[in-house]
């Protein structure tokens, strides 16, 4: 059987404006990441704590974009209204940045204030979620980038955020398991 291989195929006519090649890599968690159950201590209120959400994306080329999705579900130990998501960038061999809102002030800065769930004192039985899609960075670079989802107790110190699982883990119908992961997509430009 023959095959073809080529970097990119671009109509004779060329990219349209504002188009691009298309989708060059995917990159994701592993199974056993995204299946994993576990907690993050937040032990000091507006810090950025690491979840174990992380992927590492090297681009062909330093005019392609980077398309990331993800979704983070679990159970913090306080109400969900305390805290806020965002992710941050590490590039081999350069600097790290955070993908969040601009500053205004002392607000707290992330992707999404609060988590999309149920914050009403319940804290050992209902999960929250956290979900985004179409996020375009421009690295401008061809090093590996490491992306990672990052959580923080705005208020509540010595919190914990429980991953993939409810505070309360029993063996019960109440106490619900999920995945969670972080998806990476080179566009070329």
């Amino acid at each position: 059987m023959s095959q073809i291989k080529v970097n990119s195929i671009i109509p004779v006519s060329g990219v349209p404006t504002g188009g691009g090649g298309g989708i060059t890599q995917i990159v994701t968690v592993s199974d056993s990441v995204r299946e994993s159950v576990g907690s993050v201590s937040l032990s000091s209120t507006n810090t950025y704590y690491d979840t174990p959400f992380a992927v590492t994306i090297t681009p062909t080329s330093s005019s392609n974009k980077i398309l990331l999705m993800g979704h983070v579900t679990g159970e913090f130990t306080n109400d969900d209204l305390y805290f806020i998501w965002r992710i941050k960038r590490a590039i081999s061999g350069g600097a790290t940045t955070n993908i969040q809102a601009p500053a205004a002030g002392s607000r707290a800065r992330g992707i999404s204030v609060p988590p999309s769930g149920f914050y009403n004192s319940n804290s050992d039985s209902t999960p929250t979620v956290m979900n985004w899609s179409g996020l375009v960075d421009s690295p401008s670079t061809t090093s590996a980038i490491t992306y990672t989802f990052q959580v923080n107790a705005m208020q509540n110190s010595n919190s914990t955020f429980y991953y993939n699982r409810t505070v309360n883990s029993d063996d019960a119908i109440d106490y619900e398991r999920g995945l969670s992961w972080i998806t990476a997509m080179e566009v070329s430009a």
